[in-house]
């Protein structure tokens, strides 16, 4: 789900030209300097979310685009953005043994996480098996019509309060 919303920054290079619809969005609107999904796994638990840096006049904005892409996850995505995630969630994988301390902190964090290192073989495979559906059933398990947490800092006065995210927590489909 993570490489599905992408990444983006300003000082990337690449502009507005980025892959993931929702960092296309941010970008065109010019409402963050980043944002990025992230995926954090522990061995029984897990978090998933979106940070971002934008300035505080552009807060409700951003978050007017960022909630419905998020939902999206949840009742479909294309085919070509699902293509496209499974190649950038490899290059993740594959850049994550680029180097010695690297391989180190990976194969650490997968001991810690699954109880083992997993052969990048496996890895790869398991990214090849995984489907629409997988995504859209682990959308709806955290995203959709669920209760969220929310960190802010700093000049918040224009964030959308708790009950606008929970309300836009969900798609209304007739």
């Amino acid at each position: 789900m993570a490489t599905v919303l992408g990444s983006f920054t300003v000082n990337s290079g690449l502009g507005k030209n980025v892959a993931a619809a929702m960092c296309q969005e941010v970008a065109d609107h010019e409402l963050a300097s980043s944002i990025s999904a992230f995926n954090l796994n522990y061995s029984d638990a897990g978090l998933f979310g979106i940070v971002a840096t934008a300035p505080d006049n552009k807060l409700d904005d951003l978050l007017w685009y960022v909630m419905p892409n998020m939902v999206r996850l949840a009742h479909g995505i294309s085919d070509e953005e699902f293509a496209r995630s499974k190649v950038a969630l490899k290059t993740q994988i594959l850049s994550a043994y680029d180097g010695d301390i690297v391989v180190g902190e990976e194969m650490a964090k997968q001991i810690q996480t699954i109880g083992r290192v997993m052969p990048l073989v496996e890895m790869m495979e398991r990214v090849d098996a995984l489907t629409i559906d997988d995504i859209k059933a682990a959308a709806n398990e955290v995203i959709n019509d669920q209760d969220h947490a929310l960190a802010a800092i700093g000049g918040i006065h224009e964030l959308p309060d708790y009950n606008w995210i929970r309300r836009h927590s969900y798609m209304l489909r007739y």
